[in-house]
């Protein structure tokens, strides 16, 4: 059972309308999210997440409502936005902001959150920014050929975007809040028997 399925003629806007921009006012409030494209090599999911110039895609068009949901209330709250870029590849994270820095663990901090140790994480203040960032990454992701694409990016991409908020009135207790929103571009998702690396694959989509 789906919530909904959409047909060939389903454009960019209408998949973000109905699976992700109801999460953006959850995620001013507090909340945690998460949204990611599955399926095999070949089906569409950087597309879907990533888009065109004419059609951008669910990162773009949900980091513009988040920004523009920041400033229709930044005269009570105040804000910071700061993003990290990351791959998961045989079940390694590499950090796509810093490739060089080698591969990075996970660890619990004292309030039982998990963390990826040495992650870079860069301040932003719009949209375009962590698009340019996203962009940069994209060029350090793990490519090999399979049998249904000579160049299948064959790690997860992961897209965090954390936000941190406070009142700006001193005379209100300063609760802040955080949230996450993790976009996940993810490996191709296809059977072994149609790739021409079958043993990666079952590494790649632990």
């Amino acid at each position: 059972m789906f919530d909904v399925a959409f047909d060939y003629s389903a454009n960019q806007e209408e998949v973000y309308r109905a699976t992700t921009k109801g999460l953006i006012e959850g995620l001013i409030s507090g909340y945690n999210a998460t949204v990611f494209a599955y399926g095999p090599t070949g089906c569409g999911k950087t597309y879907t997440m990533l888009g065109t110039d004419k059609e951008p895609g669910i990162y773009v068009r949900t980091l513009n409502d988040l920004f523009r949901a920041i400033e229709e209330t930044s005269d009570d709250m105040l804000y910071s936005v700061s993003m990290s870029y990351l791959e998961i590849y045989n079940e390694m994270i590499r950090d796509l902001l810093n490739p060089s820095s080698g591969f990075l663990d996970l660890r619990e901090d004292s309030k039982g959150v998990i963390q990826v140790a040495g992650i870079t994480e860069v301040s932003t203040i719009n949209a375009q920014e962590i698009m340019e960032l996203l962009m940069r990454g994209n060029k350090q992701r793990t490519q090999e050929p399979t049998a249904a694409n000579k160049t299948s990016s064959r790690s997860h991409a992961v897209l965090q975007v954390a936000v941190k908020q406070q009142s700006r009135c001193r005379d209100v207790l300063q609760e802040v809040r955080f949230a996450r929103l993790f976009m996940i571009d993810l490996a191709g998702s296809e059977r072994a028997a149609h790739v021409s690396e079958p043993g990666k694959r079952a590494r790649i989509n632990r």
